[in-house]
């Protein structure tokens, strides 16, 4: 027989960061436990609210299933005799498990045969082991933060109310604090207070809704979705999109009625990022925008209550609204009437980091390895590179940033821009903080991905120096995120940058700094940079990990390069040729090892004609090969190495490698290793199979 399990924590209003992460936790934990306890169950549903959290285990069995484990004694050559007979040692054993001799039984097993006995284990009632399950589940669920209340010995987000638990129509006892679990709910903490008794696990949703919680989180987002378009057919508008937005809001109310409201258009004056983030990122209100792309002035909120007089609620939203706007305006106007430039002295103030000094020692080193960037890359503006670079953190000294920190780069372009700064310059102050995430976009400008290299192996070097390196899933800097940017800036625009110049570069600069010996911070970086770029092309690329492992082991230092060598050796692996040509390739990397190989070819040694043609097919193909990289047809140069493959078979057909003559054996082995070498500049391939 299957009963559901309906679970509720219900609560005081969690933060809607910390509603799915828990739920999600905590389905977690439930499939792990009834696995564990063997207990059957078909799905562990989540919803929530802000004041509840809710488990429904659908088909969950009333009973255990029952087990039966083998419990493994000595071997059976140890336990019985020539004759068959136990001996002590199986004695010994069935008495220490309280078992008959008479019951041993042999046992096969990857070590051979061993002597034990089969131990069932009884099933109990579901109703039995809940108790003690569900226990456990509140102290499991993951919060970024926890509290304690009163004098209780717990901890959860905040301070737990109520605890609905029924399995079918029974309560599972357990308590939380002091807390003790029931078959009752509460409904909206304003709109309908009272307890509800809830009797029936198939009515819960209903009766909740009666009391104006909508429990499923899809619906309501539903809701707000659809009064959101009645909103923008009376209005004329569109809301601007933003799915983050809408879960958050979601997650903030039980029963959603969504409410419009205006400000003065007087404020449409100021840049379109300031007033977005005025409304979404501190008030959470949805924002319109015109057919022509400018904003309404207007938003949408989304209130958790009803009242007669809902004009009541838009007013005070809208006065709220008005006096962040207002602040907003006087801090923009402000930071108008001192230029950008004028600003970067300032930074010097402001710590980026204790061991890595202060943000304006920062655009300091950016400066010198945008400069050093620039010289090195066709286009490249070396001046608006250095420039950008210096007022790249300019704006975090500005008013509007330091109310509004996530609009850093932003607001630093839009001053740059209305201070004078040559356009690219300005696009670059933006852009530098590009990527921000995998999903985000590239810098556009030549300029912007070149300060933005800077500023983030700056970052990665001076972090990896003083000691601050990623550990597991704790990587407080971002220097995953900021290396991958890096090296995806470096593929997409194609730069000729060398990995390790770049390093140097970055290193040179933080000397000083330096906690640790800096080659062996060198050589950390550029094996983080190897690490994430395996990653990448093994998963942007959809290449095998062994051929990526192949050409990494060559070298990275050009990661552009590196990419199309990939490409090229994955479709190779793909051809007849590769196949066979690797067979003779390996069959030289075999003799080779272990040998020592001194000087290079000479010719007059060669006995056989087998041995000069592979040796001129190698001249030939050396020369021939390296033009064709030089103009980065890795495909053209791995077709190239194919034609070798009927001299290396001709040749180790008809020439014994180890000849009894030594000077005619290191010669042979010399050309092996000329041979090996041709290919060894492309790709390790002993790493690919």
């Amino acid at each position: 027989m299957k009963r559901d399990l309906l679970v509720e924590i219900g609560c005081e209003e969690i933060p809607a960061g910390f509603i799915g992460p828990a739920l999600e936790g905590g389905k977690k934990f439930l499939e792990e436990e009834f696995s564990k306890e063997r207990i059957p169950f078909e799905e562990v549903a989540i919803t929530g609210t802000p004041r509840r959290l809710v488990f429904l285990v659908r088909g969950l069995s009333e009973r255990q299933e029952e087990k039966e484990d083998v419990v493994l004694g000595p071997p059976e050559k140890v336990a019985f005799d020539e004759g068959g007979k136990p001996t002590k040692a199986a004695e010994g054993f069935a008495r220490s498990a309280g078992v008959e001799v008479s019951s041993l039984e042999v046992f096969d097993t990857p070590r051979g045969k061993y002597v034990g006995y089969r131990k069932k284990q009884e099933s109990r009632e579901t109703m039995e082991v809940l108790p003690q399950i569900l226990s456990r589940l509140l102290p499991s669920l993951p919060f970024r933060k926890s509290m304690r209340w009163g004098n209780l010995d717990v901890r959860f987000a905040r301070p737990v109310h109520w605890i609905l638990a029924l399995f079918g129509k029974e309560v599972v006892p357990f308590t939380f604090g002091d807390v003790e679990s029931g078959n009752f709910t509460f409904g909206h903490r304003f709109l309908a207070p009272d307890r509800i008794v809830i009797d029936d696990i198939s009515l819960y949703e209903k009766k909740l809704e009666e009391a104006f919680v909508i429990v499923d989180f899809e619906r309501r987002k539903s809701m707000i979705q659809e009064q959101l378009k009645d909103w923008e057919a009376k209005l004329g508008c569109r809301v601007v999109q933003d799915e983050k937005l809408l879960e958050e809001v979601a997650n903030l109310v039980e029963y959603p009625v969504t409410i419009v409201g205006r400000f003065e258009e007087k404020f449409l004056e100021l840049p379109r990022e300031i007033l977005i983030t005025t409304m979404k990122e501190n008030q959470r209100y949805f924002v319109f925008e015109k057919e022509d792309g400018s904003l309404y002035p207007g938003f949408a909120a989304v209130s958790n209550i009803i009242t007669d007089d809902m004009d009541v609620i838009v007013t005070g939203n809208e006065r709220v609204l008005r006096a962040r706007l207002s602040d907003a305006d006087f801090y923009y106007k402000d930071d108008l009437k001192k230029p950008l430039i004028e600003r970067v002295e300032d930074l010097g103030e402001v710590i980026f980091q204790a061991d890595l000094g202060t943000y304006l020692d920062k655009v300091r080193r950016v400066e010198k390895v945008a400069e050093w960037l620039a010289e090195r890359i066709d286009g490249a503006d070396r001046e608006k590179a250095k420039r950008a670079a210096l007022l790249s953190k300019a704006d975090l000294v500005t008013g509007v940033v330091y109310e509004f920190p996530e609009l850093q780069g932003v607001m630093g372009r839009d001053y740059a821009y209305k201070t004078g700064e040559d356009p690219e310059v300005a696009e670059a102050v933006f852009e530098h903080y590009l990527p921000r995430s995998a999903q985000d976009e590239l810098p556009s400008t030549l300029t912007g991905a070149i300060v933005s290299i800077a500023d983030k192996i700056d970052t990665v070097c001076g972090c990896f120096g003083v000691g601050l390196k990623p550990t597991g899933t704790q990587d407080p800097y971002a220097l995953r995120r900021q290396t991958i940017g890096i090296l995806h800036i470096i593929m997409e625009r194609n730069l000729p940058v060398s990995l390790e110049g770049l390093v140097t570069c970055a290193l040179d600069l933080l000397k000083e700094r330096l906690k640790e010996p800096y080659e062996s911070v060198k050589g950390e970086v550029l094996e983080f940079f190897r690490g994430r770029l395996h990653g990448i092309l093994v998963a942007e690329e959809g290449v095998d990990g062994e051929v990526v492992d192949a050409v990494l082991n060559a070298g990275f230092d050009f990661v552009s390069e590196v990419r199309e060598k990939v490409r090229a050796l994955a479709r190779f692996r793909e051809s007849d040729a590769y196949a066979s040509l690797m067979t003779g390739f390996k069959r030289a990397q075999n003799i080779l090892k272990g040998q020592s190989v001194d000087g290079k070819v000479d010719p007059t040694l060669f006995t056989t004609p087998e041995e000069k043609a592979l040796f001129d097919e190698v001249q030939k193909a050396s020369e021939e090969v390296r033009s064709l990289a030089e103009k980065r047809d890795y495909m053209g140069a791995l077709s190239r190495l194919a034609a070798l493959k009927e001299p290396i078979d001709t040749f180790f057909e008809k020439v014994l490698v180890m000849d009894k003559d030594e000077n005619v054996r290191r010669n042979r082995l010399a050309l092996l290793r000329e041979l090996t070498g041709l290919f060894s500049w492309f790709a390790d391939f002993s790493k690919s199979h």
